[in-house]
């Protein structure tokens, strides 16, 4: 499974060299799917969150076996403030784990516009299994809609236990769509013309 660390690009040149070092908790990573405006989600939020002022470039990797065990869940609770427990222990397990959370959101929309919605005792996992065998196609469906992806993924993370070796970084994601050369150029213009 590919994921992404998001990180203050000043600490893009040491993390190339030594890879990514974990914190106190673990190296926080977020699942990539495919979708742009997903993938980057987490980079904006750091950005709006923490109001440092800090550009951010994002570190692609796979998760390996050794990487584990982890957490997958809500950030809520797990950031690096917080002790919570690592419970998932092998790959199958973490893709099991992300594939529920997609399957109870599908649930819970089947739900939307219901008044059954209100109630606090739902399974939404076994709303989105009944949904997804009246409707197979719904699954790949909800895959290839970016919102809705979204709306299912945003505020989840995953932390693993181990530091990842600079050599498995597979490629860095710049900030903005521009980078090297072209945003050398434009900062280049703008002191000209300034």
């Amino acid at each position: 499974m590919l994921v992404i660390h998001w990180s203050p690009v000043n600490n893009s040149k040491n993390i190339l060299k030594n890879g990514i070092r974990k914190s106190q908790n673990g190296v926080y990573c977020y699942p990539v799917t495919g979708h742009l405006s997903l993938d980057r989600w987490w980079m904006k939020a750091l950005k709006r969150f923490r109001r440092d002022g800090k550009r951010y470039n994002g570190f692609i990797f796979r998760i390996e076996q050794q990487d584990l065990p982890a957490y997958y869940g809500h950030f809520m609770g797990a950031t690096n403030k917080d002790k919570f427990e690592k419970t998932i222990n092998t790959l199958s397990d973490l893709g099991r784990e992300i594939q529920k959370t997609i399957i109870w959101r599908i649930g819970e929309s089947t739900l939307w516009n219901t008044a059954e919605l209100q109630k606090n005792d739902i399974d939404y996992l076994m709303h989105g299994r009944e949904e997804i065998s009246k409707r197979p196609d719904i699954y790949k469906e909800t895959l290839a809609d970016t919102a809705f992806m979204e709306y299912i993924l945003e505020d989840y993370q995953i932390v693993l236990s181990k530091s990842i070796d600079a050599n498995r970084i597979i490629r860095v994601i710049p900030p903005t769509e521009q980078f090297g050369k072209i945003l050398y150029k434009n900062k280049k213009q703008r002191y000209y013309k300034g």
